[in-house]
């Protein structure tokens, strides 16, 4: 008599989905558990009227870069920077609900009664924003050496006001004037992003209404 033996069949197509399906569904439930960061919207660092630096340096868009990226290193906000391409920001433009003259840096001052960053905070629906602009600029005659004067200005969008700001002259060495300004922005980038973070930490710990 022969002996038949029979294999084991695997998992149907349909459960081999089902599990698919229901992996997804735990995925997406832990992403979901994770709390929202708020939207910090980096304006970046501006040269003031008193400030100077060679064109060849890129200054302050460099120093812009490094300064979103010491941001980012905080991890409490989602840091978004502030870009003139941005859809809504030109959305605004073309709906000519935003002035054009307020996509120049530095970002500083009010338009109206209203705080510059603020307005293109909320065209771009931050909740909070940071500007910096350097209020003055010095390098020695070797460009061995640098001196700077900074401001930081955090705000409240959603409040429409300026929670804190923060000052702070830097200085800053190097081989020639390239590597000299590669130091003050590290160190301005450093400066400003501890500033930033201090400041809202403490200005979140404020009971409401205060």
């Amino acid at each position: 008599m022969r002996s038949v033996s029979r294999k084991r069949k695997g998992p149907t197509v349909g459960i081999r989905t089902l599990l698919a399906l229901l992996l997804l569904i735990v995925a997406v439930g832990a992403t979901a558990q994770q709390p929202r960061k708020p939207v910090l919207i980096s304006f970046g660092v501006g040269l003031g009227e008193r400030a100077m630096a060679p064109q060849e340096l890129r200054f302050e868009s460099r120093a812009s870069t490094a300064f979103r990226k010491a941001l980012e290193g905080g991890k409490e906000y989602r840091i978004v920077p502030f870009s003139r391409t941005h859809p809504s920001v030109q959305r605004a433009l073309l709906e000519r609900t935003l002035p054009s003259e307020l996509l120049l840096p530095p970002f500083t001052g009010t338009i109206g009664t209203e705080f510059k960053v603020v307005r293109l905070a909320k065209v771009m629906r931050g909740e909070f924003a940071v500007s910096v602009v350097v209020d003055r600029l010095t390098f020695s005659d070797d460009g061995k050496r640098v001196s700077a004067v900074l401001i930081y200005e955090v705000y409240d969008v959603e409040k429409a006001k300026m929670v804190g700001t923060a000052g702070a002259t830097l200085e800053a060495s190097g081989a020639d004037q390239a590597s000299t300004a590669d130091a003050l922005i590290q160190a301005l980038s450093k400066k400003g992003a501890e500033d930033t973070l201090a400041i809202l930490e403490e200005y979140l710990k404020k009971p409401p209404g205060k």
